[in-house]
């Protein structure tokens, strides 16, 4: 356990990036071996991970209080499977990369890639009990973002086991916690937010979009009645500042039925989105 002592003067402790966060121990998400934590007296705490970690990074709140950095690797663990290290930044009030509120993640520039925590190119797995907002630095011009990833960057859990659900990539009822009547089968918990999502608009020819906040499933699509010329179906932009994307997933994985459910590998990756700024303002549906 490490403890940061903070001057009155910063208000953010950047951590990151880090070569290897707590190496092994991942079971479909859970941190059973080895874990990484930061905690925060006088804010909301980045979420506990594990896996491979390499070139992320987290903004923690700080005050007069300490902020303890702890890992912890089990006793099967060698220096080989488990070791971390970390750049500690302060961060003042007044610096112009001070991340909003409420901003775990903070991202800068007109275009880029944000993806969950132990992501690792798509070879890793979502991680339990993620509660946490990437955010993006508005430009000074801009006005809208959008937000794009391809078939193979979006697993976050198949909603009641039905692929058909899975693959629409946005549902009313994305956050279901566990197993009722609305999913008997459950997997319908883990999903992400952005507010006031919808399709890039205005679109080349005339349709029908609806705002959707919630992202869940196995693709990452907007909401739309009709398909949508010239605009692909997994874009998904929104007007709302500051801009963010907020991850949220729970502590099981369904898997009924096993090959459909969430609680296989290959349905539960987390994902990766890549961001473009855009001067012009987004319709409204």
């Amino acid at each position: 356990t490490f403890v940061l002592s903070n001057p009155v003067t910063v208000t953010t402790i950047t951590i990151g990036p880090s070569t290897a966060a707590a190496g092994t121990g991942n079971s479909l998400g859970e941190c059973q071996t080895d874990t990484f934590a930061v905690s925060s007296p006088c804010g909301k705490a980045p979420p506990v991970i594990c896996g491979t970690n390499t070139g992320e990074h987290m903004y923690v709140p700080v005050c007069d209080q300490c902020n303890e950095i702890t890992s912890s690797f089990g006793s099967s663990s060698t220096a080989t499977t488990s070791a971390f290290t970390v750049k500690i930044t302060m961060v003042e009030c007044t610096s112009k990369i001070k991340a909003p509120e409420g901003c775990t993640q903070y991202f800068t520039g007109t275009t880029g890639t944000l993806s969950t925590y132990n992501y690792q190119s798509g070879s890793g797995v979502l991680l339990h009990n993620q509660d946490y907002c990437a955010c993006v630095r508005s430009e000074r011009t801009t006005c809208s973002i959008c937000y794009y990833s391809s078939t193979t960057t979006f697993f976050m859990s198949v909603p009641n086991a039905i692929a058909a659900i899975g693959a629409l990539g946005f549902d009313t009822v994305c956050g279901v916690k566990g197993i009722g009547a609305t999913y008997a089968n459950g997997g319908g918990f883990d999903y992400i937010t952005i507010p006031n999502g919808r399709c890039s608009s205005p679109p080349t020819t005339v349709a029908t979009t609806v705002t959707v906040d919630r992202y869940c499933g196995t693709e990452f699509n907007c909401a739309q009645t009709t398909a949508i010329a010239g605009t692909p179906a997994n874009t998904v932009c929104t007007n709302s500042k500051p801009f963010r994307v907020c991850v949220h997933s729970d502590n099981a994985e369904y898997s009924f039925p096993a090959a459909d459910g969430e609680g296989t590998l290959a349905n539960n990756r987390g994902f990766q989105l890549s961001y473009f700024q855009q001067t012009v303002c987004q319709a409204n549906p």
